[in-house]
């Protein structure tokens, strides 16, 4: 037997008989063996097709309870900073860029130097330039900025989705 997968249904008619004489009038949907296959076939279609959609929302919430694990293992750190500008002796600003660094309290970062920070300016920051995170250690980083200004004030969130 080759089994589809469309279910053709079958419409079933009855059986009329007329009163007077008992004679058929409608012969009606035989309940014989192609009709009966018909029927489990369609039953089986259903049955499977049930069960794949089970299965794909099985496999779905297996998927959502590892990202929500994932973020519960997430660790936040967050922190405010100020770069300063020093500026020399003679007044001009110094050739290197200005940079501040940021240790991290608790406990040390397991999978440095693979972890994100994003700096956000607050306060006028438009002489400051770019800030840019770099020498990322299981304790703590540097920013350092490109601009021009005098200090440039930022909050950091360090961001770590991949902690063991």
């Amino acid at each position: 037997m080759q089994r589809t997968l469309i279910y053709d249904p079958t419409s079933w008619e009855d059986r009329v008989l007329d009163d007077n004489n008992g004679t058929v009038l409608v012969e009606g949907t035989p309940l014989d063996e192609e009709n009966m296959n018909n029927l489990e076939e369609g039953i089986l279609l259903g049955h499977n097709g049930g069960g794949l959609l089970s299965i794909m929302a099985l496999n779905l919430i297996a998927q959502l309870n590892f990202e929500l694990e994932r973020y519960k293992k997430q660790k936040l750190l967050q922190g405010k900073a100020t770069i300063v500008n020093a500026i020399t002796d003679d007044g001009y600003f110094r050739s290197a860029e200005p940079f501040v660094l940021i240790n991290l309290s608790g406990w040390p970062q397991s999978n440095a130097p693979d972890y994100d920070v994003v700096v956000t300016p607050t306060g006028d920051a438009s002489a400051a330039g770019t800030f840019v995170v770099y020498d990322k250690t299981q304790n703590g980083f540097k920013v350092k900025m490109t601009g021009s200004a005098k200090s440039a004030a930022f909050t950091w969130t360090l961001v770590n989705p991949n902690i063991q």
